[in-house]
């Protein structure tokens, strides 16, 4: 019996967290690249990697180490 309701919760979770992504807005590109002193390359970088996450495809994502 508690097989049986860990499996249903298992599965209920599954489909109430779907695998949904969300991509940044074109401000928060646009917010993110002024920094950047390249700021065409960060924007069309940007917005490729976001028309691939819309489609489902994988995308890479550098991690930064965080310093204290």
């Amino acid at each position: 019996m508690k097989l049986f309701i860990n499996t249903l919760l298992y599965l209920f979770i599954l489909f109430l967290f779907e695998n949904s992504a969300y991509s940044l807005t074109n401000y928060q590109i646009k917010k993110i690249c002024q920094r950047n002193p390249r700021k065409s390359t960060c924007i069309k970088d940007l917005k490729f990697k976001q028309v691939n996450l819309l489609e489902g495809n994988k995308i890479e994502i550098p991690v930064i180490p965080f310093k204290k």
